[in-house]
């Protein structure tokens, strides 16, 4: 078995290196769930001290060596891809086994809020560019797909990986570059657990980039005009307030009767 082979390169680490107190080698296993148990990614590891050497991945089927120490068994071990694939089948239903005692099956999806905006116009021979954005979606599998006029678009897309917020949820974003044509329909069609069918989102080519930033800018205009007039008024108001409040103290001086000094009084 493959935990047969590692352990004997682990007890032979201390032969196979100089060492001194405190050396160590072990192994390390990580059973991933991807979605669901039934979908188990399995990373098995070989450290000496704090380096790795080797690394099995399941889903490549192949053992990387990460020092040239271990490049000689990671060839031995790449030379055997059936009993690579048949020795980590045994730990992935170990995996499963205890899985179904702690993890439960994970049943919640959150439906990913998707976003198509314009980031590029076309000019001259460069193309324009569109991306479409997934956003805080769970699990991770999903798959963004462009169509045009009801017809997949294959070329000139690029998109990213499924990239996690660190929160359990994810976002992907993929890029179209294309000629726009009068009368063109643009979608962007998404694949997730979360529905139970293809979302698809259409492109409002109705209002060009430019028309949308005169938008924007009016908007921005008239909200700083409601401001400015507020602003105003409200110091066109302290400004009366103050003069009526001086106004009224000088008549109220000019209204009342001298003021009498013991002198005064005297002569009279």
């Amino acid at each position: 078995m493959l935990y047969d082979r590692v352990i004997h390169l682990a007890l032979l680490l201390p032969i196979l290196f100089e060492t001194v107190n405190g050396h160590y080698g072990f192994f390390l296993i990580v059973c991933r769930v991807l979605g669901s148990l039934q979908n188990i990614e399995l990373i098995y590891s070989l450290y000496y001290d704090k380096t790795e050497l080797l690394r099995l991945n399941s889903t490549e089927n192949k053992v990387a060596a990460y020092t040239e120490y271990a490049m000689k068994w990671a060839d031995d071990f790449n030379k055997k891809p059936e009993w690579l694939r048949m020795e980590a089948g045994k730990i992935i239903a170990d995996c499963k086994r205890f899985g179904q005692l702690y993890i439960p099956e994970p049943e919640i999806t959150v439906k990913p809020e998707v976003i198509i905006r314009s980031v590029r116009q076309a000019s001259g021979k460069s193309p324009a560019m569109l991306i479409c954005s997934a956003y805080d979606f769970y699990p991770k599998p999903i798959k963004l797909t462009w169509m045009r006029d009801d017809k997949e678009v294959t070329a000139d897309v690029t998109s990213t990986e499924e990239l996690a917020d660190g929160d359990w949820y994810y976002q992907i974003h993929s890029h179209l570059e294309y000629f726009p044509k009068p009368g063109e329909k643009i979608s962007c069609v998404v694949e997730h657990a979360s529905s139970h069918r293809p979302m698809i989102y259409h492109w409002d080519s109705s209002l060009s980039e430019s028309d949308r930033n005169k938008m924007i800018t009016g908007a921005a205009g008239v909200v700083l005009g409601v401001i400015m007039a507020a602003v105003g008024g409200l110091i066109y108001y302290k400004r009366k307030h103050t003069a009526h409040i001086i106004s009224a103290g000088s008549e109220y001086i000019r209204c009342s009767e001298p003021l009498q000094t013991p002198r005064s009084t005297e002569e009279q």
